[in-house]
């Protein structure tokens, strides 16, 4: 007598794999969707942070000063200047999603980072699902003076108060 399987128990065999694997994939998917938001949120945060560092340290961003001079954060467009008209990308997905962009303190208005979302990918796949998560809608609702997607940054957002107290001798 021969041992092995027959084939019907193969077949249960591949339709119980089928049936896990249709249920896993989609999970799989959506791990790696919320992943892709979490890394969005902390090189944000990061990225906040450094510029913050950045300016607190030497007072303002020079015209030359370059993202790759501030952060680590990988962005598309490092090299370029940081106060440019061009914002440097941060990327989504592997496609642009999110443009930052800083600017030096102007009159009564503090230095800020300005946020803007990517016209091409704003509404595609993970960089929509990222754009319209909880914890990044902060970034473009804030405003300074009047422009929204701005977040004020640096020393320049510091509001010092102190108050004189008077002893009777």
């Amino acid at each position: 007598m021969k041992k092995g399987f027959t084939m019907i128990e193969l077949i249960f065999v591949i339709v119980i794999l089928g049936i896990l694997a249709s249920v896993a994939i989609p999970r799989l998917a959506a791990t790696r969707e919320d992943a892709e938001i979490s890394a969005t949120v902390a090189n944000l945060r990061t990225l906040v942070s450094d510029a913050s560092a950045y300016y607190t340290a030497k007072g303002e961003f020079g015209s030359t000063t370059k993202w790759s001079d501030i952060t680590n954060v990988s962005l598309d467009g490092a090299a370029s200047n940081a106060t440019g008209n061009t914002a440097a990308n941060l990327k989504v997905g592997g496609k642009n999603c999110i443009g930052v962009q800083l600017v030096n303190k102007d009159g009564t208005t503090p230095a800020h980072i300005k946020f803007t979302k990517d016209n091409t990918n704003q509404n595609n796949g993970v960089c929509k699902q990222v754009l319209d998560s909880a914890p990044i809608k902060p970034y473009f609702e804030s405003k300074v003076g009047s422009t929204t997607g701005a977040m004020p940054i640096g020393s320049s957002t510091s509001v010092y108060q102190t108050t004189a107290t008077t002893t009777k001798p």
